[in-house]
């Protein structure tokens, strides 16, 4: 029986670990061992797995080969993004502690030049006329807030003694963080809007990903992400899906959500009267009606959140 994987360094860059994380969930969706992949791709299974491990970054041929070996025949767009990203996250990371001009990144195959993909701003609100439209991250939204901490914070841990460093030193899961850091429907389609921005994906890439599971147009990927509105549980199921979320990573985003949903009913500022004095019976039915539906869609979140549980124990 193989050995269970090392867990990925708490002190990777979540770009790195993020590539990392992808490589060991489409292994294991394969069912293939590091040794099955060897024979595959004709890369040794200890530089597979060090590939896999987040400790660095390898090169694009040897992320190629492993994707292949794996059996994914399809455009390799997505992995390439996934690998420019941690490239240059790590690249970044190397200078900064040497205190040196970043140098320019690798370029990979089929590599676009950000200046020219980078399509217009999408506002709140606001029709989506081109379908290739990306939501751009944003400089002081929740992620980026946390990425700056976290940053200035390993800065400071690494000159610290060793037993103040094991008594300090945080996780640098970003996204897990700044979700449990949102109070309001706003703070989570912010941490939504930069899942997508950091992923290097377009309203049309998640159009186009989501008829695998169930067909969402581009335009109501754009009217939720730039709304002010809480999604369904469904709905966020096909979002995180159609952004490469593992199963294991969606409970935090459906818990969240259910958080501040349960807190918006609790500390309504005028909250309705539980039986209305001045309205007539049909009105009262609808109200009732109206509260029946609000308490099922809740009910409906947990009883979801729950399943998503069930689901990564049994899968463990």
């Amino acid at each position: 029986m193989p050995r269970p994987e090392k867990d990925i360094p708490a002190t990777a860059p979540m770009e790195v670990a993020e590539l990392a994380r992808e490589l060991r969930a489409l292994r294991r969706s394969s069912g293939l061992t590091y040794k099955q992949l060897s024979d595959k791709c004709h890369y040794s299974a200890a530089a597979l797995s060090t590939a896999a491990s987040g400790k660095s970054v390898p090169k694009w041929e040897l992320v190629e080969a492993f994707v292949r070996g794996c059996g994914y025949t399809a455009d390799l767009t997505t992995w390439k993004r996934l690998y420019q990203n941690a490239h240059v996250r790590a690249r970044t990371e190397e200078a900064a502690k040497a205190q040196i001009p970043v140098p320019a990144p690798e370029p990979t195959p089929g590599h676009v030049d950000p200046e020219t993909h980078q399509p217009r701003l999408l506002t709140r609100r606001k029709a989506v006329t081109e379908p290739e439209a990306v939501i751009p991250a944003q400089p002081d939204g929740l992620l980026a807030l946390v990425q700056r901490f976290m940053d200035a914070h390993l800065e400071l841990d690494a000159g610290a003694p060793d037993d103040l460093q094991r008594v300090s030193s945080l996780t640098t899961d970003h996204i897990h963080t700044a979700l449990a850091l949102c109070t309001t429907p706003e703070d989570v389609l912010s941490v939504m809007r930069e899942l997508v921005a950091n992923k290097g994906l377009t309203i049309g890439d998640l159009e186009r990903r989501s008829r695998a599971i169930y067909p969402i147009s581009g335009t109501t990927f754009a009217h939720v992400l730039n709304g002010d509105e809480l999604p369904t549980t469904e709905w966020l199921n096909i979002f995180l899906r159609a952004c490469g979320v593992h199963q294991e990573r969606t409970l935090i985003w459906h818990y969240t959500v259910t958080r501040i949903k349960i807190a918006n009913l609790r500390h309504r500022k005028t909250p309705p009267p539980l039986i209305p004095t001045t309205e007539g019976p049909e009105n009262a039915v609808r109200f009732k009606e109206r509260i029946v539906a609000m308490w099922l869609g809740v009910a409906g979140t947990v009883a979801a959140v729950v399943v998503t549980t069930v689901q990564v124990l049994h899968n463990r």
